[in-house]
């Protein structure tokens, strides 16, 4: 029963999303999770003797345990996980299809600028009286999928002219992550693991834990992207511990 063993764990993380009053909400699988640690600290007190045999010398001492803390990293993640890494929240991203007709844009030679529309196409491009149909290539190129065009200065399209746009846009559905809108996240943590040294399954339950996202985020880069996160463990009301570790021999 209390024979030493070694530890090499690996598992499969559950997290649920608390909501601001502390309401669960359900537990989802959250990804590959290539590391997770817990930290226990502790602060210790120590009374000093100053007599002449013990000056110097501890002759009581306490240990007062401090809040523990929570460190993990996913480097593959959902929407949910992907916005919390960037105090993020999300929300539905809807663009209907439909036609831009003589939709006034103020150029900027050799710049890009956004007509207002993504992934749009069957372009044309005139001068605010329509006397002009400037051709692309030759007074501007066009990002389509971005919905931006860029008067060239070797063109016909004076400096800062306004310039009248036809287009097609296409119907886009994603999502939108609106970065640093949600400061305060607090979730709730199951680990299915397994000890490797010794093959049996173990089941560790972070009670409540409030997460702040740590670390560069590479958008772009040679490697993946790894979201890091730690969190201050909280032991929640009715509770007498922030975790608990389950063997299941």
């Amino acid at each position: 029963m209390n024979a030493p063993f070694s530890f090499l764990g690996t598992s499969n993380i559950y997290i649920d999303l608390l909501t601001d009053e502390g309401a669960q909400t359900g537990l989802q699988l959250k990804g590959n999770c290539p590391n997770l640690a817990i930290k226990t600290d502790s602060e210790r007190k120590e009374l000093i003797g100053s007599g002449r045999d013990n000056f110097g010398q501890v002759i009581a001492s306490v240990t007062i345990p401090k809040p523990a803390s929570m460190s993990f990293s996913l480097n593959q993640v959902d929407q949910d996980m992907f916005a919390m890494a960037f105090f993020g929240t999300n929300s539905v991203l809807t663009q209907a299809s439909g036609t831009l007709t003589d939709a006034p844009v103020v150029t900027i030679a050799d710049r890009f600028v956004e007509i207002g529309k993504l992934m749009i196409s069957s372009v044309v491009v005139e001068n605010t009286g329509g006397t002009v149909t400037y051709v692309a290539g030759t007074d501007y190129e066009i990002n389509t999928r971005m919905g931006m065009i860029m008067a060239l200065s070797t063109g016909a399209i004076a400096t800062a002219e306004s310039v009248n746009i036809s287009c097609s846009y296409a119907e886009v559905n994603g999502i939108k992550m609106s970065a640093m809108t949600k400061s305060n996240i607090r979730i709730r943590m199951v680990v299915d693991g397994t000890n490797f040294a010794d093959g049996r399954n173990f089941r560790l339950t972070v009670h409540r834990a409030r997460l702040a996202p740590s670390g560069d985020l590479a958008v772009q880069g040679d490697n993946f992207m790894e979201a890091k996160f730690e969190a201050s463990l909280e032991t929640p009301n009715g509770m007498s511990e922030p975790f608990d570790l389950l063997f299941l021999s």
